[in-house]
């Protein structure tokens, strides 16, 4: 089972430096000309890739990216909000604890995925990956400020155990 974990295109508010999380009218912005051609450049990055499902949050940045994501995949785009980016005003243990229950029922699938979500959302799935609150911990400290837009991080399941290939690798916008 392998999950790709993709961190959605530059949405309107990311250009203008705007939190997405305060739940106001920032919240669901959608992608700039900038954001859709990164969206176009994941997108053929991953067109290889033997992919069962793709997972969205069902916010619009994310939508448009795994809608790109999907031309090269003849599945499902299946949209759940618990993968949504964390709110302000969120308890921090809600939060995972959703990102946990997303995880707990792709992990019932078995099938290999991609998941586009947002940066917290991205990293705290990492996290859950490795089994370890403290583990999961150094992750989100690591690499918080290295999420960039369309980042990819690939996850490897053998037999019962979860093996972080790569974080926040975005080679496909580079040249």
């Amino acid at each position: 089972m392998k999950i790709i974990i993709v961190r959605h295109g530059e949405s309107l508010a990311n250009s203008k430096n705007i939190s997405q999380g305060s739940g106001d009218e920032w919240t669901d912005t959608p992608l700039t000309k900038k954001g859709k051609g990164q969206a176009k450049k994941v997108a053929e990055r991953l067109k290889e890739e033997d992919i069962e499902v793709i997972y969205s949050s069902d916010l619009k940045r994310a939508k448009e990216t795994a809608r790109e994501i999907g031309k090269f995949h003849k599945v499902k785009v299946e949209f759940d909000p618990r993968i949504r980016d964390v709110l302000d005003e969120e308890n921090i243990e809600e939060f995972i604890s959703k990102i946990k229950s997303f995880f707990e029922d792709i992990e019932k699938e078995e099938k290999n995925a991609i998941v586009v979500a947002h940066g917290s959302s991205c990293l705290t799935l990492l996290a859950i990956t490795t089994g370890s609150r403290e583990e999961g911990n150094r992750i989100v400290q690591k690499h918080k400020h290295k999420q960039k837009n369309t980042c990819v991080s690939i996850v490897e399941k053998d037999d019962k155990n979860y093996k972080i290939k790569f974080i926040g690798c975005k080679k496909h916008l580079d040249g």
